[in-house]
């Protein structure tokens, strides 16, 4: 867990938050025109989406975490494409991090079918911030343990080992992403904070765009 020191005291409000708790939600960011044509690419797209399967635990070399996972990806067209290189958007989440130095690198749809699921991960190391948003209206929130901001490997695998891949009990929690119709989108740890989804119990699609900071 992120420990208060006295260089974050030093920190904008925005960093300081977002040290602390790891997500905001960024508001009126997102036109109703640019949710529409990309929700309508991706679904055009959904019968080609790739499979993102593996059954396994590991901490990799990077620093993020997997256990096993089933669902896809779409790839991004066009209006995703533009949406994640926005320098609007990429101006909004600086601010709203206090991470000055973020730099996008583009953005994907995962799909979720009926029984498809993310155990407990983090992101890859290029995910200091992931911005996401639901294509879906009923898309659950995803599991979420701030308590474990920054935890290394081993700690998530006693974690695992102790509460399974989809814990629930004690500190952890859920978060629940925004209908990107509302204008708003939100940005989080992925990198930093432990997230799961738990098996679906019907289909859902979810915009992902990854920020690094240099």
């Amino acid at each position: 867990m992120v420990q208060n020191t006295e260089a974050q005291t030093a920190q904008s409000p925005a960093r300081a938050a977002w040290n602390r708790i790891g997500t905001v939600v960024i508001p009126d960011i997102l036109s109703a025109e640019r949710f529409t044509a990309i929700r309508s690419e991706a679904e055009e797209c959904v019968d080609h989406a790739v499979p993102h399967v593996h059954d396994h635990m590991a901490g990799h070399r990077d620093g993020s975490f997997a256990t096993p996972v089933h669902c896809a990806f779409v790839e991004p067209g066009p209006a995703l494409e533009n949406l994640a290189y926005d320098r609007e958007l990429l101006s909004a989440v600086r601010e709203h991090t206090g991470i000055p130095r973020l730099v996008p690198r583009g953005g994907a749809v995962v799909l979720y079918r009926e029984g498809d699921f993310q155990g407990l991960h983090l992101d890859s190391v290029k995910s200091t911030v992931t911005v996401a948003f639901a294509l879906s209206k009923d898309l659950p929130a995803m599991g979420w343990a701030p308590h474990l901001y920054n935890a290394g490997g081993d700690v998530l695998g006693k974690v695992v080992a102790d509460h399974g891949m989809f814990p629930e009990e004690g500190e952890f929690t859920t978060l629940q992403h925004p209908y990107g119709a509302d204008g708003s989108v939100r940005a989080f740890a992925g990198y930093g904070v432990p997230h799961w989804r738990r098996p679906m119990t019907g289909t859902g699609l979810l915009v992902t765009m990854e920020f690094f900071d240099l």
